[in-house]
């Protein structure tokens, strides 16, 4: 049994690694995936690399063909559509809820949240996590709403969406995601729902607004 548990916990952590390396294009779509290398990489047998990779293939990061091995996919337009259309409509939704609900005590926390993405950008030494603050924020946002578990559904469909925001995010896009989060958290704090909801379409609009021209600018990694 003990085997058992560290052979499952040495596969969820190939697992996130695995599948953060093709989010962020270390491992490019179309690239063929080596069960070997990622073996000696991770330093763990080729069992809990197999059911990372099983469970990659079912995510649909991964195609694992008979006799010819496991590649990275493509990144599929009508997923990526799919999945920003289902993050839309939830997190519209949500936002929606939060406004109405927002507290004191959340406001503040929105506030913190936001002064340090500020602070990061300022500093410009750790811009990676912006990232990391933008999905708090989000997640907050969820849990105001007295709906957590819907933010598991989000973060699950957003993982696809990730893989195109990786191609085109820069920090000259950095500024205008903080403006962007301060309409929705000042709309929020003081329980305007309207204008949360459309502070939150406009935040997303982005991404929608861009599919099309990494479509033509990535050919080699999209269908």
């Amino acid at each position: 049994m003990m085997n058992r548990s560290r052979e499952r916990s040495s596969s969820d952590h190939a697992y996130i690694e695995i599948r953060d390396k093709i989010i962020t294009t270390v491992l490019k779509p179309g690239e063929r995936i080596s069960e070997k290398a990622l073996s000696e990489e991770f330093g763990i047998s080729r069992t809990p690399i197999r059911e990372a990779l099983m469970r990659l293939r079912y995510d649909g990061f991964v195609d694992i063909f008979a006799q010819r091995g496991t590649y990275v996919t493509p990144i599929h337009l009508e997923v990526v559509r799919a999945a920003h259309y289902t993050r839309s409509v939830l997190e519209c939704a949500l936002v929606r809820d939060a406004a109405a609900h927002c507290s004191e005590n959340d406001a503040r926390e929105l506030q913190e949240n936001l002064e340090q993405q500020r602070l990061v950008y300022r500093q410009k030494s750790q811009l990676y996590r912006i990232e990391e603050l933008d999905e708090a924020l989000h997640q907050k946002i969820a849990d105001i709403a007295g709906r957590p578990s819907v933010w598991q559904v989000i973060y699950h469909v957003q993982l696809h969406i990730n893989r195109v925001r990786t191609l085109f995010l820069n920090t000259a896009r950095v500024p205008a995601i903080i403006e962007e989060h301060e309409r929705i958290i000042g709309a929020v704090s003081r329980h305007d729902v309207a204008a949360a909801e459309a502070a939150m379409q406009a935040h997303l609009e982005y991404m929608e607004n861009n599919i099309e021209r990494l479509a033509n600018e990535y050919s080699e990694y999209l269908s």
